[in-house]
């Protein structure tokens, strides 16, 4: 009697074992995979005789409800990722608009920290449902069509904008790494 219980404690740990470390392999494994899928935190270094791209935001409560926010660029070609790429290693290089050298991509939209969506054109409608009450950071980032942020003398480019409703003037603050020069 004792012995079947033995074998029986036996087998239960052993498929134990085997199930935690299959678990521990497969959690390694989506790890890995998370970790080679996920670009948007990586930095891409724009080339060293490309036109230093340059960005600047603007903000104005909308009409009807929230902002509208405007991108100012310079130097910098926006755009979605290219149709018909076949490859992730495609999208991750440093590609450039071959008539004005300038580097290409799209940028990316973040609200209190959080990304809210890709952005290929100038203007963006922001719904208040992403604000909270008092002051909220809207920041964006230019990026390379494999997700990967644009940096310019190892600094990211990023405009971002600190934003408080309730003063009578709503850009509290303003952070551009590369400003776009007003030239009027």
């Amino acid at each position: 009697m004792m012995k079947k219980h033995f074998i029986l404690a036996l087998m239960t740990l052993t498929v134990i074992t085997n199930n935690v470390s299959a678990q521990t392999e497969s959690n390694k494994q989506s790890s890995m995979m998370k970790m080679t899928m996920d670009h948007s935190h990586l930095p891409i270094a724009a080339p060293s005789n490309a036109p230093k791209p340059a960005l600047s935001l603007s903000l104005t409560k909308d009409t009807m409800s929230g902002y509208n926010l405007h991108l100012q660029l310079a130097r910098y070609q926006l755009m979605p990722p290219p149709e018909g790429v076949v490859s992730m290693s495609e999208l991750m290089s440093a590609t450039r608009d071959q008539e004005t050298g300038f580097i290409e991509g799209h940028a990316h939209l973040y609200i209190n920290g959080i990304k809210i969506q890709r952005v290929y054109g100038l203007d963006v409608h922001l719904p208040a449902t992403h604000f909270k009450q008092g002051v909220n950071t809207v920041s964006v980032t230019l990026n390379n069509h494999g997700h990967m942020y644009w940096t310019v003398d190892e600094k990211k480019v990023v405009s971002t904008l600190y934003i408080d409703d309730t003063l009578p003037q709503l850009i509290k603050h303003r952070f551009d790494s590369f400003p776009v020069e007003n030239t009027g």
